[in-house]
C-alpha cells in the first residue's frame, strides 16, 4: 500500500530531523501526492490541512519533498512573525506555484463508475470495518450515489446539484451530503469542496415525534417477555431493561455481576448501560446469557431484525425498538439519572437524546411543574 511505501516515510522522518512541520501523503486516488500541515488561516486561527498537487507518485516524491520543506518554511516565517503566510501562493493561485490545486477541481477526468470505485475503496480504508460494511455502504452510500453512475464526468458542480436535489432538512439530503463529502475526499476536490458539501446537508435532526406514540407499558413488557422461550426472553429481557438495540442484545451484550450491561463495540462504540428498573435483571435470569438457534454471523441490521421477527411470531402488540424507547422514556421521568447519563447509557449523543425525545422531556417538566403548584 502507498501509505506503507518505506521511502516516503523515511522522507517523513527527514522532514521532521529538519524542524519541518510538513507531511507528505499519497492520495487516495493513489495517483497524487498531497501535502498535510497545521497551517494559518486569514482569520488568525490556525487549523491542519491538505494541499493537493499535480505531483505523481511515486516518481514525483523528491519534487514533493521541496515543496513540502518550502511549505514548511513560510509556516515557520510566519508563525514567527517575520511574513505574512503567502495565502494566494498555496490555495488561490496553486496550480501555477506548484501548490494544491483549486477547490472542486478533480485531479484528473473521472466518471461515475470510477468515482464510486474508488470512494468505496477510500471508506473501507478509513476504518477496519466489520460484517455489517456491505450492508452500511449499500445503504448509506452506494444508493444515494447512484444517479452518479450514468455521468461522465465528476465535478464538485455535479455532486452539488446531487445533494441540492433533495429536500433541505431531510434525511435524504443529509445522507446525500454525507456521501457525496466521501467522493470529493476520495477524488481529491480539496477542502473548501468537502466543506461546501458538509454546510449543504445540514438541517436534518431527527424527528421529535419520532418516538412511537404508543409506547407499551411496563405491564404489557412484562406480560409478553414473561410469555418468551428462554432464549428469546433473555434478548427480549435486554433490550426492555438497558434500552439496547436488538442487535446489541443478540450480539454484544453480557449482564455484569454488578448489573451493568456491557455493550462490546456496538453500532457507537463499547460503553456500559444501567438496568432500569434493576428488578428485572432476576425476574429473567438475565445474568446467564442464552441466545437464539439463529445464524450471527450476518450484519448487525439482519441479526437485529430477528427479534423483530420473533416477537410478532409470538403475538407482541408491539416492535423490538419500542423496547428501547420505553427504556428511554422511563429514564427521562426517574429524577436520578441525568439526560447525559441516558444518553450514554443508551449509546448515542446528548443531542440526539434530546431531540429524539423532545416531546417526553416536556411532558416530564410540565408534570413536575403541576406537581409543585
Amino acid at each position: 500500500m502507498p501509505s506503507k511505501d518505506p521511502y516516503l516515510t523515511r522522507v517523513n522522518r527527514a522532514l521532521r530531523d529538519l524542524g519541518c512541520a510538513v507531511a507528505i501523503e499519497v492520495a487516495p486516488s493513489g495517483k497524487r501526492l498531497r501535502l498535510r500541515s497545521t497551517m494559518p488561516l486569514p482569520d488568525g486561527s490556525w487549523k491542519q490541512q491538505r494541499i493537493s498537487t499535480p505531483i505523481t507518485y511515486p516518481a514525483g516524491l523528491e519534487q514533493a519533498r521541496k515543496l513540502a520543506e518550502e511549505l514548511g518554511r513560510d509556516i515557520e516565517l510566519h508563525r514567527m512573525g517575520l511574513d505574512p503566510f503567502p495565502f494566494e501562493r498555496w490555495f488561490d493561485d496553486s496550480q501555477k506555484s506548484g501548490g494544491g490545486k483549486k477547490g472542486g477541481e478533480a485531479e484528473d477526468g473521472i466518471s461515475g463508475v470510477q468515482a464510486i470505485r474508488r470512494t468505496e475503496q477510500w471508506w473501507i480504508q478509513q476504518r477496519r470495518r466489520g460484517v455489517s460494511a456491505p450492508v452500511s455502504w449499500a445503504t448509506d452510500y452506494a444508493s444515494p450515489l447512484k444517479p452518479l453512475l450514468s455521468l461522465e464526468k465528476i465535478d464538485l458542480k455535479v455532486l452539488t446539484a446531487l445533494v441540492e436535489s433533495k429536500e433541505v432538512g431531510s434525511r435524504n439530503r443529509r445522507r446525500a451530503s454525507i456521501a457525496t463529502v466521501a467522493v470529493a475526499r476520495a477524488i481529491d476536490l480539496g477542502p473548501e469542496a468537502v466543506q461546501k458539501l458538509k454546510d449543504l446537508g445540514k438541517g436534518y435532526t431527527p424527528q421529535k415525534d419520532a418516538a412511537p406514540r404508543e409506547l407499551p407499558t411496563d405491564a404489557v413488557i412484562l406480560e409478553v417477555i414473561d410469555a418468551l422461550p428462554a432464549d428469546w426472553q433473555w434478548v427480549a429481557g435486554v433490550c426492555a431493561t438497558y434500552g439496547t438495540r436488538p442487535h446489541e442484545a443478540l450480539m454484544k451484550a453480557q449482564v455484569q455481576p454488578n448489573g451493568l450491561v456491557a455493550i462490546e463495540g456496538g453500532k457507537t462504540g463499547a460503553r456500559q448501560g444501567l438496568p432500569l428498573p434493576k428488578a428485572w435483571i432476576d425476574r429473567w435470569s438475565l445474568e446467564r446469557r442464552r441466545l437464539p438457534g439463529i445464524n450471527l454471523d450476518r450484519d448487525h441490521r439482519t441479526v437485529g431484525a430477528q427479534l423483530g421477527v420473533a416477537l410478532r411470531r409470538f403475538g407482541a402488540p408491539f416492535q423490538a425498538y419500542d423496547l428501547r424507547h420505553a427504556w428511554a422514556v422511563r429514564a427521562i421521568h426517574n429524577p436520578q439519572i441525568s439526560p447525559s447519563l441516558a444518553a450514554k447509557s443508551l449509546g448515542h449523543s446528548l443531542m440526539v437524546h434530546t431531540t429524539l425525545y423532545q416531546r417526553w422531556f416536556d411532558s416530564a417538566s410540565m408534570a413536575s411543574l403541576v406537581a409543585q403548584m
